[in-house]
């Protein structure tokens, strides 16, 4: 079983590093194992990661998110629009919220869906249920949100 720590808690000198930035590093292990080492561009907005099957993904502000396969290592990177915000998961969806819209991923990673613009500046998932996703969307900042409903179908806004 997977899972990310901030601080090494083993000896990394001959596991993988993967490096795509410089100043956060997050440590992979199995069980006590470590797998890899992953460094990161520091940043003090929105910065994630989580396991996600036989992924590491890290979603990192203006970046975007970074795809690392744990079996062989190797690394895409997803450009999103605006920022990367957070992470969501449900029934083995991976769903990337961001700046205005939201993604979503199938468990092998591949894209699912992209919807289009819902917000000017920042969408926030309220609840899941079903296959539709309540979402807050901010449409004038500071402080104009609105909330909608999305289809986990489609990845579209659901009239009301």
């Amino acid at each position: 079983m997977y899972h990310i720590e901030g601080v090494a808690e083993c000896n990394f000198d001959n596991i993988e590093k993967v490096v795509l930035g410089s100043g956060k590093i997050y440590y992979v292990y199995d069980d006590e194992d470590p797998v890899v080492s992953v460094e990161i561009n520091i940043n003090s907005f929105f910065s994630d990661a989580i396991i996600f099957n036989d992924y590491m993904v890290i979603g990192n502000y203006c970046e975007g998110i970074y795809l690392i396969s744990l079996i062989d290592h190797s690394v895409r990177n997803i450009k999103i629009r605006g920022y990367f915000a957070y992470f969501e998961i449900d029934k083995d969806v991976l769903y990337v919220l961001g700046c205005n819209n939201v993604i979503a991923f199938n468990s092998d990673l591949e894209l699912k869906w992209e919807s289009d613009n819902l917000a000017e500046d920042g969408v926030v998932c309220d609840s899941i249920e079903d296959d539709i996703m309540t979402i807050s969307c901010e449409m004038n900042p500071p402080g104009g949100w609105i909330e909608r409903k999305l289809s986990l179908v489609e990845g579209k806004i659901i009239d009301e």
